[in-house]
């Protein structure tokens, strides 16, 4: 969009530049004491603004590179030629107008083909007014003496049009950076949204799918040195084939060490399968890993530079995600025995001391029980029951505290409601959710792959979709789990936006990546001014079927 707006701007610039230097010479040529009557300098006036007209329409309706613009380019110098006829040939004013098609040449072509044209113009003007002076000048060298501002006005032109062009391809070329940097930014940032929001096993398709993104290359790939035997090793986006995959892998397990003690790219021959680009993915502490791209021809010829510059950035940034969610996994874990050994120390102080008191209690009655006075033993045994009555109490209530599904609390369904009531707050969208069926039955995985599908979907419904109303729908069944999202924003086309990498974003694809890790599907259906609709499917006993 900023292209095409700089591109109509230039547009606009060049054809002021036009209609002001017509009716400049046109004034000068009108108000000039030259013979033609005032009438046919009024004509001609008329008649040369409905040329420019017609032929500014047709430079605005052709492809700026087509052998026709050229050739409609030719065709207006000479007729910049041919008008000299009739409004005074060599001295006329309308030399200047001239410059015209030789800047549109030089903007949309090049500035030398600017320069070509006023050469040939040059030489045609030359060639054509000295054959009908009919041998007025004794040389060819005494025209040229005699009109030399007539060669000192296209000289200058020339100098004009390099020193126009020069500034607009040092304009494009920070242009071109700027678009790159804001390229990059909004691909940092969505690689780390997407990164934050997923799972670690999809942290390396994300990054593979960026690779392949960033680099505009027709396939990427990142092999992991630290997958178990389960996992998949090798993530390769792109077009691929399963003895380019065999190749790729056999390389990396061959090079494995090179890899670990390299911090630089290399470039790795694959014979018949090309070059590929590889970095290592590495941390102060681990070796995760290699992040690699298909070098094309073309992109050899260009130089590596570039491709080095992102695969580096990449991998730098995918060593630092790996390790967070490696720390954070580990936290987690010592969370959760911090918590066990809570419980632990409770159960110890609480129903380990009644449980023990009765079991001794229990010990001695049996061992004293034909020397023990009926009503001492009914005693003994109500201590004993009573004993067992506060144990199970105990017991009971540390149970009820640590199960939500027992304390009756519905904590994840209180989360996802309460974040999408800050959305509707904060953009002022109305947003319903329907949750049907036990929602203690989704294992905790399912939880956090569901609430971040709709934090997704409701984040995109308002972003691009401009929705004003969102329906979020749970249905809990036996064995499965179904989503659906629907909104009523503006919708777009399904297939021309997913198929298209710099259309599609990564939060459509961690979806994808949270649904298919779950064993589960995703389909989204759309319609331009129609709404969109998210339909989700899992099954919920996935892990254990699996293993």
């Amino acid at each position: 969009m900023l292209v095409k707006a700089i591109a109509v701007k230039e547009d606009r610039v060049i054809y002021f530049f036009r209609y002001c230097s017509l009716l400049l010479t046109s004034l000068i040529y009108l108000l000039g004491d030259r013979d033609p009557p005032f009438m046919f300098k009024l004509s001609m006036i008329v008649a040369l603004f409905i040329f420019a007209k017609g032929i500014t329409d047709i430079y605005r309706r052709i492809e700026k590179s087509s052998w026709m613009f050229k050739s409609i380019l030719c065709l207006e110098m000479v007729g910049m030629l041919l008008q000299l006829l009739f409004t005074g040939g060599i001295d006329s004013p309308f030399l200047w107008c001239v410059m015209n098609p030789s800047l549109i040449a030089a903007s949309y072509i090049s500035a030398a083909y600017g320069c070509l044209l006023l050469l040939g113009y040059l030489l045609l003007a030359t060639s054509f007014f000295y054959y009908i002076s009919g041998g007025d000048y004794e040389s060819i060298g005494t025209f040229l003496m005699d009109n030399s501002y007539f060669y000192l006005m296209l000289l200058h032109m020339a100098f004009f049009i390099h020193v126009l062009t020069d500034v607009k391809n040092k304009l494009e070329r920070a242009n071109t950076r700027t678009n790159e940097t804001l390229w990059h930014i909004k691909s940092l940032y969505q690689i780390v949204e997407a990164a934050a929001q997923s799972e670690s096993g999809n942290l390396r398709k994300i990054f593979t799918e960026f690779a392949l993104r960033l680099t505009d290359q027709k396939m990427a790939f990142f092999w992991d040195s630290n997958a178990n035997e389960d996992d998949e090793r090798l993530i390769v986006h792109g077009t691929t084939g399963s003895e380019i995959e065999a190749s790729i892998g056999f390389a990396m397990e061959s090079r494995l060490k090179e890899f670990q003690s390299q911090d630089s790219p290399s470039l790795v021959n694959l014979f018949f399968h090309g070059e590929y680009l590889i970095m290592p993915v590495k941390s102060t502490t681990r070796f995760w890993g290699v992040l690699g791209i298909k070098m094309e021809a073309y992109s050899q010829e260009e130089g590596k530079h570039w491709f080095v510059q992102q695969l580096y950035f990449l991998s730098e940034l995918c060593a630092i995600v790996l390790e967070r969610h490696q720390l954070e996994r580990i936290e987690n874990q010592l969370i959760i025995i911090e918590e066990q050994n809570r419980i632990a120390a409770e159960m110890h102080d609480s129903v380990s001391q009644h449980m023990f008191g009765i079991v001794y209690a229990t010990h001695s009655l049996i061992r004293q029980w034909p020397n023990i006075p009926e009503k001492q033993l009914k005693e003994q045994l109500q201590l004993i029951l009573e004993s067992s009555n506060i144990a199970s109490q105990e017991l009971r209530s540390s149970i009820y505290s640590l199960s939500s599904r027992k304390n009756g609390s519905s904590f994840w369904v209180s989360t996802v409601t309460s974040h999408l009531d800050s959305l509707s707050k904060l953009h002022t969208v109305e947003i319903r959710m329907k949750v049907t069926g036990d929602e203690h039955r989704l294992p905790v995985n399912h939880q956090k792959a569901l609430f971040r599908i709709i934090s997704e979907a409701a984040g995109n419904a308002i972003r691009h979709g401009y929705s004003s109303s969102i329906e979020v729908e749970l249905i809990l069944a036996t064995g499965e789990a179904k989503l659906v999202v629907n909104d009523n924003g503006d919708g777009f086309d399904v297939f021309g936006r997913l198929s298209d990498p710099k259309l599609n974003g990564l939060g459509v694809s961690n979806m994808k990546f949270l649904v298919q890790s779950l064993g589960g599907t995703i389909e989204i259906s759309s319609n331009q001014g129609m709404g969109t609709q998210i339909l989700v499917i899992m099954p919920i006993d996935y892990y254990e079927k699996r293993n």
